[in-house]
């Protein structure tokens, strides 16, 4: 990299004057820093031909009429629209960009790290077009984060498909109006077009007349009706890239040409009736889109569903409680390692919150008594009681929990759909020129009809439809049953895995009808409230059985630290206490009979003894492990030193392994992945966090709001791990019925394309089958999904 003194190069990526900071790198001239990190960054990428779309791709455009002023993003009308945190220097807002089009958008923008320093994080939601950024605001402020996405040539806009927290995404307002005018120049040309159609001997300058009329209204369909079509077909042009609306453009200007032509040369009427019918039944097809995929928006209806679990304070005590049913108002407690599943304030005890959930930074903050706690933040400590400012809904938790998804390799199924799709275009269009050359030299006056019928008729829209759709029922259905998935593509995942691995205690194991017992000097009340105390602050099955077993009062826990595979340790009441394994509390491992458990206690640094937990399998699970085996692979992992004599029936000839650490749970994970399997984890969502980042799908079972980790792919109700078989086979047929849906889609498409060939389809007809082909392809997913879910007699996965 250097520097030179002249001032007339343009920059590469900008075009702009290399004046003050002229940098040549890699043998081409930047005028800035930035846009050279910008060009290293899409080299690395190599996502599309960035510069090949124009002379100067990366100009950095003036504000336009429909963008809005660097400055407004002060204002704090626009600041509580957007910023979804702002702790402690570090802020997180979501901003809307509708500028992103490609992969090397999507590259570029969860790259900002790399070109500004203070950008701790930035995900892109590409269907909503949105970025969610995490910044420094003490080192780069709001606007200057505004600028330079403006800059790059991304400036975020405050319109569109910004929505307020809770909001739903609704059918554009345009979207109606053009429906409304569509529907009246079409029944207005129809109405010009009967002296034709009746055959009627018309004067001669009234027949004019009527057809001059029929071009002025063909006016507003072409440039205002079509507008989104020819927009839309220019900016794929533009990016080098084929898209669905680029046939629809070319037939609709094919048809307007030839009937404008037809007028002026008095060789007939036109197609102007047909045009405005067109119209009138894509923008049919585009509301029906619109509302199909606003549908398809299920994270709300599925919050209700989502298992997350925390305890709420009562007069009787404490209960367990959905975090959905949780109201403004309302006492929780929060335990060591648990989330906070909704924004509230400090009551009692002192917060360590871990922000790292929400903006990517691992730094614990210190909160006191009357201070705010966002939804997302992990406390790192003794137990808190917390007050319950907003609800789930309003919380943007299961967002946070989405945007940890997308270290995940994408699976096969969307990247075929996508070729499908971009592959289709290509043939429609030369399937078109093929039959306008074939009908040239038979009939001219069939040319324009006929290509433009092939244009319109062969739609891959519900291409793009039944993937979703069919994932997105699937979800919604496995979320009514107690199984929450991250995002829909997490369905396909679970249709290509062939092996299940099991964590065993509080997984496998009831948390509840526990035997109980002591071994050891007999403990001080005192003592067994220390213990109880400290267990209370623990999310580990093992230490809710202490809690319960234990009757003495609760005392202060000052400190607490939980250690996945090993313990807790705290101190209460001024003294050090430890929970947890042998060797963590001092201890010598003893003998173990029937896979019991030993909870070992350490107090003042000494060992004092330990519980022996006599655990049981939860109701039905050896009859749902016995289903799994009969279809694919199935093992069991456990930091026990023995397997309970309930489960070692269904694991016999399984692969089982004892004294795992969680370590040594995703090593073996790896190892089964190198021989070629496809590995579903489920466990519990701290101690199997590794086990469950390795896996191909991570299941966490949840008891608490602990769960919700960015190593799972899917949260489920303990009640629920008895229907997994039903989870595996319902992703199975999902993924049929879309290669089934894809089918008729194709088919649909053979048939249409070859009426249209052999000039028995005319464009208006064409227009009507084009949203007829959704609406089928919709109805046939929407059925059979609902009809895969229904449980058979037998119960066996497919």
């Amino acid at each position: 990299m250097g520097r030179t003194g002249q001032v007339d190069v343009a920059c590469y990526h900008c075009g702009d004057p290399c004046a003050e900071e002229h940098r040549s790198y890699d043998g081409k001239d930047f005028c800035c820093a930035g846009c050279e990190a910008v060009y290293d960054l899409l080299q690395e990428s190599g996502s599309c031909t960035y510069y090949e779309l124009g002379e100067r791709p990366g100009l950095k455009q003036g504000a336009g009429v429909d963008e809005p002023r660097v400055e407004l993003f002060a204002s704090a009308t626009v600041r509580e629209r957007i910023v979804e945190f702002a702790e402690d220097g570090i802020m997180r807002v979501r901003l809307h960009i509708p500028q992103m089009h490609c992969s090397s958008c999507i590259w570029l923008l969860e790259n900002l790290h790399r070109i500004a320093p203070a950008v701790i994080r930035s995900r892109v939601s590409f269907t909503d077009k949105e970025v969610t950024v995490t910044f420094h605001e003490d080192r780069m402020g709001l606007t200057e984060l505004v600028a330079l996405l403006r800059r790059i040539g991304y400036g975020p806009q405050l319109t569109g498909g910004m929505r307020r927290q809770g909001g739903e995404a609704r059918v554009p307002r345009l979207l109606y109006v053009r429906l409304g005018v569509a529907g009246f120049i079409f029944g207005n040309t129809m109405m010009f077009s009967f002296p034709e159609y009746l055959g009627a001997d018309t004067e001669a300058g009234i027949k004019a007349g009527l057809q001059w009329m029929a071009v002025l209204f063909s006016l507003p369909v072409v440039f205002f009706l079509s507008a989104d079509f020819f927009r839309s077909a220019w900016a794929g042009l533009r990016a080098r890239q084929v898209n669905i609306d680029q046939p629809i453009a070319l037939g609709i200007v094919a048809l307007w040409t030839r009937s404008l032509w037809d007028v002026i040369a008095g060789s007939g009427p036109g197609y102007f009736d047909s045009l405005a019918g067109l119209l009138f039944f894509l923008l049919i097809g585009r509301w029906y889109q619109a509302r199909t995929y606003r549908a398809l928006r299920f994270d709300r209806a599925l919050e209700d569903f989502l298992p997350l679990v925390v305890l709420r304070k009562t007069a009787n005590g404490e209960e367990p409680a959905q975090v959905a049913d949780l109201l403004p108002g309302d006492r929780i407690v929060v335990r060591d390692q648990e989330l906070v599943p909704v924004d509230a304030v400090l009551r009692a005890g002192t917060a360590h919150i871990d922000n790292s959930f929400i903006t990517g930074e691992p730094l614990t903050v210190r909160r006191s008594v009357g201070d705010t706690i966002r939804a997302g933040g992990r406390q790192r400590g003794p137990l808190i009681e917390l007050e319950v400012l907003r609800t789930f809904s309003e919380s943007r938790l299961k967002q946070l929990w989405a945007e940890h998804g997308g270290a995940r390799v994408r699976p096969a199924m969307p990247r075929l759909m996508d070729q499908v799709a971009r592959r289709f275009t290509i043939v429609v269009l030369l399937i078109a020129a093929g039959a306008g050359l074939y009908w040239w030299g038979k009939d001219t006056s069939q040319v324009w009809p006929v290509v433009t019928a092939v244009l319109i008729v062969a739609c891959p829209c519900a291409l793009a439809l039944s993937m979703p759709f069919a994932y997105g029922h699937a979800m919604r259905l496995m979320g009514r049953r107690g199984l929450f998935l991250r995002d829909a593509e997490v369905v396909e995942h679970l249709a290509r895995t062939d092996m299940v691995v099991f964590d065993k205690t509080g997984t496998l194991t009831a948390r509840e009808a526990y035997d109980v017992r002591w071994e050891g000097p007999r403990l001080s009340a005192r003592d067994r409230s220390l213990v109880r105390s400290l267990a209370h602050s623990s999310t580990h099955p093992l230490s809710a059985v202490l809690h319960r077993e234990l009757k003495e009062p609760l005392t202060e826990v000052d400190e607490a630290r939980e250690h996945p595979g090993a313990g807790i340790l705290g101190l209460v009441d001024g003294f050090p206490v430890r929970i947890g394994s042998a060797a963590f509390c001092a201890g010598s491992e003893r003998p173990r009979t029937n896979g019991e458990a030993h909870v070992h206690i350490g107090i003042n640094g000494a060992h004092v003894g330990h519980f022996v937990v006599t655990k049981r399998a939860r109701t039905g699970i050896v009859e749902a492990v016995n289903r799994l085996r009969r279809h694919m692979r199935v093992a069991l992992l456990t930091g026990d030193a023995q397997v309970d004599r309930d489960l070692a029936g269904p694991f016999q000839g399984a692969l089982v392994r004892t004294g795992c650490s969680p370590l040594d749970k995703a090593r073996l994970i790896q190892q089964e992945q190198a021989q070629g399997h496809r590995v579903v984890m489920v466990g519990d969502g701290l101690n199997d966090a590794g086990a469950l980042m390795q896996s191909d799908v991570g299941i966490t079972v949840t008891e608490t709001s602990a769960a919700l980790t960015p190593a799972s792919d899917a949260i489920m109700d303990a009640g629920a791990i008895v229907a997994l078989p039903h989870f595996l086979r319902m992703a199975r047929r999902a993924r049929r019925i879309v290669l089934a849906s894809l089918g008729i889609s194709l088919c649909y498409n053979i048939t249409g394309v070859s009426f249209a060939v052999s000039g028995h389809l005319t464009p208006l007809i064409a227009a009507i089958l084009m949203p007829l082909s959704s609406v089928t392809v919709v109805g046939f997913v929407t059925v059979a999904t609902l009809l895969a879910d229904r449980e058979p007699s037998g119960h066996a996965p497919a």
